[in-house]
């Protein structure tokens, strides 16, 4: 029994490590709070997987996730078809969090509303 000792502490040292299960990600920044407190609430309720995500913007995402170098990546949009068959495996497009873009003005002198058409917003925004 005096043998088997170090087998069993050895065992229990080891097997605590072999649970752990660590996700890794990277990519776009805007889910980056919701996705950092998903995950903290997740690691809470299941100690043995730990998610790692880095917001290093969309592209740097896609880049790592296509060279395998990450679980999985976030991009604001989709990637392209090329995106999609330079990958070494296949990639599959889930929807996590949705935003938009609200236009603000500060406009000296102007009181009321800004009324602008959807053509002139675009062609301000894309300065054409």
């Amino acid at each position: 029994m005096r043998k088997l000792f170090p087998v069993f502490a050895l065992l229990l040292l080891i097997l605590p490590a072999a649970a752990q299960t660590k996700l890794n990600g990277a990519g776009a920044t805007f889910p980056y709070p919701i996705y950092s407190k998903w995950f903290n609430q997740y690691h809470q309720q299941h100690p043995e997987i730990e998610i790692n995500y880095q917001s290093i913007g969309s592209g740097g995402g896609i880049r790592q996730v296509t060279a395998g170098t990450v679980d999985f990546g976030a991009s604001d949009g989709p990637m392209s078809d090329e995106q999609l068959a330079a990958a070494k495996f296949k990639i599959l497009h889930l929807p996590t969090v949705l935003g938009s873009v609200v236009p603000a003005y500060n406009i000296p002198g102007v009181k009321g509303e800004l009324k602008a058409e959807r053509l002139t917003f675009l062609r301000t925004i894309f300065r054409r």
